[in-house]
């Protein structure tokens, strides 16, 4: 019986520690940007570097100085990026950027 209580004890504590080590990220780092296969391949790009930030946008300055604006929300994957950044956007075709992505430059 007492051997009983020690294993059930040893599991709920493994359990437990597992489970603060998924709350332990913060929102941003469980969304970190990372593409799928099927996203690369499928959706457009916008790269270039971002002109404003909104609640439900991010407005993205290309190269050759048009700027696009895209959609996110809760679902959207987006390294934190701020104005200035340099950044790669998978775009679907009705606007909305599944995944936001910091590059180097």
């Amino acid at each position: 019986m007492t051997q009983t209580l020690v294993h059930m004890a040893i599991v709920a504590t493994v359990a437990l520690s597992a489970a603060a080590l998924g709350c332990a990220q913060t929102a941003a780092e469980r969304r970190a940007a990372s593409p799928r296969l099927a996203e690369r391949v499928k959706q457009d790009t916008v790269t270039g570097r971002v002109h404003e930030v909104g609640a439900k946008y991010v407005s993205i300055r290309e190269s050759g100085g048009d700027t696009q604006r895209v959609r996110v929300d809760d679902h959207t994957k987006m390294d934190r990026v701020a104005v200035g950044d340099h950044v790669k956007a998978y775009v679907s075709e009705d606007g909305y950027a599944t995944t936001i992505q910091r590059e180097s430059e």
